[in-house]
C-alpha cells in the first residue's frame, strides 16, 4: 500500500528547513542541497513541491509574512486604538528566536532582491499589504481620538515601517545592543511621541 504523504505538511517542512539554512548560511549560499539535507528529504522530494530555488525563497517569504499577520491578528485581536497598534508593532519585531529567523529570511530576500526584479516585484507587494495593514492600525487609533485626527497617516505607517525594519536589521547584525527590551523601549518611545488627539 503506498504511503500517505500529507502534502501540505511536507511543504511547511520544507519551509522551516529553508529558513534554517539560510540564517545559518545566508541566501547565497543556500541551495537546493542545503535545503534538502537539512528537511530530511532528497532534492527529487524538493522538485515535487517548488519549481526551482527563487519559488522556494519566495515561498518562505511569503510564508514568513502570514505567519506575522496571523501573530499581529490574534494578539491584537479585542483591542483597540494605541494598544492595539503597540502589541501589533511588537508582534512584527525579532524579540524572540521564531520571530528573528523570520527577520533573517525577509532581509536577506531584500538585500536578494536589489538584482532581482522579480523578487522586487514580490517584496512590493508585501509591503503594500502591511502598509495596509498598518494603515488599520493607525485609522483605528485617529478613530478613538488617540491619535490626532489631522494627522498624516501615511507618514506615521511611513514611521511605523521604517522603525520595524531598522529595529530588525538592528537586531540581527548588532544583536547584543538591539536586545528585545531595547528593541520594546523604542516601540514606547515611538508611541509616545504620537500627535495626540
Amino acid at each position: 500500500m503506498p504511503k500517505i504523504v500529507d502534502h501540505d505538511q511536507r511543504r511547511q517542512e520544507v519551509l522551516a528547513a529553508t529558513w534554517r539554512v539560510i540564517a545559518r548560511v545566508g541566501l547565497d549560499a543556500t541551495t537546493i542541497r542545503r535545503i534538502a539535507d537539512e528537511a530530511g528529504h532528497s532534492v527529487g522530494v524538493l522538485t515535487h513541491y517548488f519549481k526551482d530555488k527563487e519559488d522556494i525563497l519566495i515561498s518562505a517569504h511569503l510564508l514568513a509574512f502570514a505567519r506575522a499577520r496571523a501573530r499581529i491578528v490574534e494578539a491584537t485581536e479585542g483591542r483597540s486604538s494605541l494598544d492595539a497598534l503597540r502589541l501589533a508593532m511588537l508582534e512584527a519585531l525579532p524579540l524572540d528566536e521564531e520571530r528573528l529567523l523570520e527577520a533573517h529570511v525577509d532581509v536577506s530576500f531584500l538585500g536578494h532582491s536589489v538584482g532581482n526584479a522579480h523578487l522586487r516585484q514580490i517584496r512590493s507587494t508585501s509591503n503594500a499589504h502591511s502598509r495596509d495593514l498598518w494603515g488599520g492600525f493607525v485609522a483605528q487609533a485617529q478613530d478613538s481620538g488617540e491619535v490626532c485626527r489631522d494627522a498624516d497617516a501615511s507618514l506615521i505607517v511611513d514611521e511605523i515601517k521604517a522603525l520595524i525594519e531598522s529595529l530588525s536589521i538592528q537586531a540581527i547584525i548588532d544583536p547584543e545592543r538591539m536586545t528585545p527590551e531595547h528593541q520594546v523601549a523604542l516601540v514606547s518611545r515611538f508611541l509616545a511621541r504620537m500627535p495626540a488627539g
